[in-house]
C-alpha cells in the first residue's frame, strides 16, 4: 500500500503557546515522547545523495516508560514548498538485531538525532511540538495519504491552520532536523 507523508515544518518562539493555540483549536494532547533517531547510509545505495532517509527510532512515552521502535524509509521530496515524500515504515521488535541487519547488508550508522515530541491530534492531522537537542523548537504538522493526488488539498488545510495560529508557510523550512544540525540545507 502506498503511504505519503504529507508534512511541513517550521522553528517557533513559544512551544507553550502553540500548545495552547492547537488547544484551542480543537487538537488533543496525546503523548509526550522522547525520540533516538539513528540514520544510515551506504556506498552503494546512498541514500543521502539521493535525497533519501533510511533511519531506526527508538521511542519512549515519557509518561508510561513504554519503548517503542521503527525502521523508517522517506524517498526524495515531491515538491518545493513541504517535506512530502513517500514513506515507508514499521514496527521492529529488536532495534539492534535490525541495526545488525543493515551493517550486514553495507549499511553504516551516519549521524542521530535527538527529540522530545508532543504529539498532538485532530481529525487526521497530526501536530509535533519538537524540543530537538541543539537545535531548538519546532513544529510539524502531519497528514497521512494514501495517493500523492491529496497532496495540495492537505497542504492547504495545513497553511489555513498556520494562518490561525498567526503563521505562515513563509516560514516553513525544507531542511531535516539531520541536515540542520550538520549545517547543511537537503
Amino acid at each position: 500500500m502506498n503511504r505519503y507523508e504529507i508534512e511541513i515544518k517550521l522553528p517557533v518562539k513559544n512551544l507553550d503557546d502553540v500548545k495552547e493555540q492547537l488547544r484551542s483549536k480543537g487538537f488533543q494532547e496525546e503523548a509526550l515522547i522522547r525520540e533516538c533517531d539513528m540514520y544510515y547510509n551506504s556506498l552503494y545505495h546512498d541514500v543521502k545523495k539521493l535525497g533519501e532517509a533510511l533511519r531506526i527510532r527508538k521511542s519512549t512515552n515519557l509518561s508510561t516508560g513504554k519503548l517503542q521502535a521503527q525502521i523508517n524509509f522517506k524517498g526524495k521530496k515531491i515538491d518545493d514548498v513541504s517535506m512530502s515524500r513517500q514513506e515507508y515504515e514499521t514496527l521492529v521488535e529488536n532495534p539492534e538485531t535490525m541495526e545488525k541487519i543493515l551493517i550486514a547488508l553495507g549499511f553504516e550508522p551516519a549521524a542521530g538525532v535527538q527529540k522530545i515530541r508532543c504529539y498532538m491530534k485532530r481529525d487526521n492531522m497530526t501536530a509535533c511540538l519538537d524540543q530537538v537537542e541543539n537545535l531548538g523548537d519546532f513544529l510539524e504538522l502531519e497528514m497521512i495519504a494514501p495517493e500523492e493526488s491529496m497532496r495540495v488539498r492537505y497542504l492547504q488545510g495545513m497553511e489555513k491552520l498556520l494562518i490561525e495560529l498567526g503563521l505562515s508557510m513563509k516560514e516553513t523550512v525544507r531542511t531535516s532536523y539531520l541536515s540542520m544540525l550538520a549545517g547543511e540545507s537537503d
